[in-house]
């Protein structure tokens, strides 16, 4: 399939009207990614890459029922700062871009947008910059993820059964983002450089690793509890397990993205 049947941005605008027409009308998808330290074997391009060639894949299977946009490339990553090389857009900064850039897609008439995360900080944010959407346009608009190691739910059962780090292995330039590297982009990584780093805390109701859930959410500085900016076992990570993780998050994504266009847009009802 080409890239013009997936990719918002290289339509005509006579295209998107065209497309706009349709029953049903694709899902629009805002890839809101970062630029930060992931390690000394990994690029700082790493959480976009592994979304944008994630995203990539998913719009050439879905057969026109998912469109996306370009990626919006830094986010929120202030208690990052301590590594030479990460970008930071304060949290209002943040919220109001990705939210006017869901919000221009809705008042084109599209009715189903997915804010897609590819950095866990971002993650408050996507929340609320799909609630202002809705809000403001009527329009279903939502948040989700396809990087495991932000939010595991789409995949969690293959990231827990493949992953052979263990306990802590997958939280940040871990097993699960080293390996869908060397899946997707083998010459961006530094395998010899890569190592385990198990700073994170492990408490009874609180981790930073998945897909085990906690019951509050903390986040320091970085560079407190990481050496070099791993968060897990980057040293068991192999290019097969990438695959799996990739291959599941594909088929999956696509799916949920065809349940999400069945979702109704039904009338508010004022009962004052």
């Amino acid at each position: 399939m080409s890239t013009a049947t997936w990719r918002y941005d290289r339509m005509t605008w006579l295209q998107i009207k065209d497309v706009l027409a349709r029953t049903p009308q694709p899902v629009v998808a805002i890839p809101f990614g970062a630029v930060e330290d992931h390690g000394p074997h990994l690029p700082i391009s790493t959480d976009n890459d592994i979304l944008e060639s994630v995203l990539a894949e998913c719009g050439r299977r879905a057969g026109g029922d998912l469109l996306v946009t370009p990626t919006i490339p830094v986010g929120l990553d202030e208690h990052h700062m301590d590594f030479p090389g990460t970008l930071s857009v304060s949290m209002e900064v943040c919220l109001a871009y990705v939210s006017q850039v869901a919000i221009s897609v809705a008042r084109h008439g599209f009715t189903h947008i997915l804010i897609v995360n590819g950095h866990g900080s971002n993650q408050a944010i996507c929340e609320l910059a799909a609630r202002k959407c809705v809000l403001e346009t009527g329009a279903i608009c939502a948040n989700t993820t396809v990087n495991a190691a932000v939010h595991p739910a789409l995949v969690a059962d293959v990231l827990d059964s493949q992953r052979k780090g263990g306990w802590g292995s997958v939280a940040h330039a871990c097993e699960y983002e080293t390996a869908m590297m060397l899946h997707s982009f083998p010459e961006l990584v530094q395998m010899d450089k890569a190592y385990r780093d198990m700073g994170q805390l492990k408490l009874k109701y609180f981790n930073w690793d998945h897909p085990e859930p906690s019951a509050f959410s903390y986040q320091a500085w970085w560079s407190s509890f990481s050496k070099e900016g791993i968060c897990g076992d980057a040293a068991v990570a192999t290019a097969e397990f990438g695959k799996v993780m990739f291959e599941t998050t594909v088929t999956r994504f696509v799916e949920m993205v065809r349940e999400f266009q069945t979702i109704e847009n039904r009338p508010r009802v004022d009962h004052h």
